[in-house]
């Protein structure tokens, strides 16, 4: 390979100088815009990091009444539960009550069935009791037909007799 000339070599370097003679308008152009790039990107960051702040704050505080919100609804809870313990303490009390109230009528229902066992007993004599005084009655039917059989007789004595 050949070596350029001296003058072809002078005349690349002399390009090469006026191209570097262009580069520092062409530096301060790039330095600006990266100040530029770095004053929007701090003011972008500033903004962004005070809307996170924000976002955060506003988060923390909606959190924080969700929390007031579920204690407020923890103590319904407690008092709706002391009212429901109270309501099942009534309960138990109102099933012990009839479950006394079951064991007093089984037992008057043992009593009046031992009281029906009695009438039936006691309807059982009245019955026999019927049958005598029936029985008694006949007799003494049997008696007033005998009696006025004796009138009848005592008459017809008296009648022949007057």
């Amino acid at each position: 390979m050949e070596q350029p000339s001296l003058e072809r070599r002078v005349e690349i370097l002399e390009q090469k100088v006026e191209a570097l003679q262009d580069l520092p308008p062409r530096m301060a152009a790039v330095e600006a815009q990266i100040v530029q790039l770095r004053a929007d990107m701090n003011s972008g960051f500033s903004a962004l990091s005070y809307a996170i702040n924000r976002m955060h704050t506003e988060i923390i505080a909606r959190f924080e009444h969700i929390d007031r919100r579920f204690e407020a609804v923890d103590t319904r809870f407690e008092r709706i539960d002391k009212r429901l313990d109270a309501m099942d303490a009534r309960f138990d009390a109102m099933d012990a009550r009839f479950d006394a109230t079951d064991r007093r009528l089984d037992a008057m229902d043992a009593r009046f069935d031992a009281m029906d066992t009695r009438f039936d007993a006691m309807d059982a004599r009245f019955d026999a009791m019927d049958r005598r005084f029936d029985a008694m009655d006949r007799r003494f039917d049997a008696m007033d037909r005998r009696f006025d059989a004796q009138d009848t007789e005592i008459a017809a004595i008296k009648q022949r007799l007057s």
